[in-house]
């Protein structure tokens, strides 16, 4: 993931402040933000109207993100693929890959890292299909923002000032353009139920045709709000059969009872639980990129997360079928996941067909 590219995007979305006076708002909401112990950007205290704001948590918190969702896709399709019979829990989620198009839904995603990590597990899987993004938020000044990046990620090597595209920079480029139109976004307030998914409203549709739902980080936010839990539960309500529920946050939070709970009483079925991940950005994420922008910052980006996962599936008519031939590159990964997963727990338990 180009942080790169995203830096220098976000840095020149100014909003009528000069430069030099975001970057050294930017420098110093990312001290004061990677100070504190928890790793949950969205669980943090203050707005993210202030373009600094938005800019720091693009440095601080987006390639991790990506990365992290990445990883917790992929290790449950392998825990929950049997390669011999090519059977797979995900099965309404290939048929939509099959097709061509994957609906995502993030609920509070912000700057849409988590949609990112989505695209990301298409492309490890060599999936090929276009993938139409939502985001519900709060903040409704993210759009400009990604919008920016967005078409900056776009840009050909004929608009990059004479520089060649690096690897990388090309890799994030051809990721961005599997999204059909961009990210669309919707400003909502889960923290205001009485406004929150109204029916017929542009997020309750999105929802309702999202293949994949993501819950980055919500609930450590929200878990102070008393009428959160009902407007929770509408989102889960409102999933669609076959659909798949992706939920990450802090060890600490102390979310994932709670989410257990409402997805019981929801009628979802729980495929994948891993209650202490820990994820690290590869090393080649460490230097290039990320270096140039800590000394301008005077802070490192956040490059490693210990979180929860549990990743869940409304259930439908067929919980689960043969699926076509798995590739040589799909089956790679696959094994590769189920590997990592039992050298962390010896008796963790892979899918298996009756």
């Amino acid at each position: 993931v180009s942080t790169q590219s995203t830096g220098d995007k976000v840095k020149s979305n100014k909003e009528g402040s000069s430069e030099d006076s975001l970057e050294q708002r930017c420098s110093e909401v990312c001290k004061k933000r990677s100070a504190q112990t928890s790793a949950s950007p969205l669980a943090m205290r203050g707005s993210f109207e202030d373009p600094a704001a938005r800019m720091a948590h693009v440095y601080l918190h987006f390639t991790k993100n990506a990365y992290l969702v990445n990883s917790v896709l992929s290790d449950a399709y392998a825990a929950c693929t049997h390669i011999p019979t090519g059977t797979t829990v995900f099965n309404e989620v290939m048929k939509a890959i099959d097709w061509g198009r994957l609906s995502v839904f993030s609920l509070g995603g912000g700057a849409g890292a988590d949609i990112f990590g989505v695209l990301m597990f298409l492309h490890r899987h060599g999936f090929n299909a276009k993938v139409s993004g939502a985001i519900a938020d709060k903040c409704g000044a993210w759009e400009q923002t990604m919008s920016n990046i967005f078409k900056s990620l776009n840009a050909s090597d004929g608009d990059t000032k004479g520089e060649k595209l690096t690897s990388q920079q090309l890799y994030t480029q051809n990721l961005w353009r599997r999204l059909d139109g961009g990210i669309k976004y919707h400003k909502a307030d889960i923290r205001a139920p009485a406004y929150f998914l109204q029916p017929y409203s542009a997020e309750a549709m999105a929802l309702a045709q999202a293949d994949i739902i993501l819950l980055p980080f919500v609930l450590s936010a929200i878990r102070d709000n008393e009428d959160s839990s009902a407007a929770l539960q509408s989102v889960l309500e409102a999933m669609k059969p076959g659909a798949l529920l992706v939920f990450v946050d802090t060890v600490k939070s102390g979310c994932t009872e709670t989410i257990n709970e409402l997805a019981y009483w929801c009628g979802l079925r729980r495929i994948y639980f891993m209650m202490e991940t820990t994820v690290d950005l590869p090393k080649y994420e460490k230097k290039e990129y990320l270096e140039k922008y800590a000394n301008e910052f005077e802070t490192d980006s956040i490059r490693t997360a210990k979180v929860a996962s549990i990743v869940f599936k409304r259930p439908s008519a067929s919980e689960f079928e043969r699926k076509g031939r798995i590739t040589d590159r799909e089956r790679k990964n696959i094994q590769q996941a189920q590997t990592r997963l039992r050298k962390k727990n010896p008796s963790f338990r892979f899918f298996q067909p009756s």
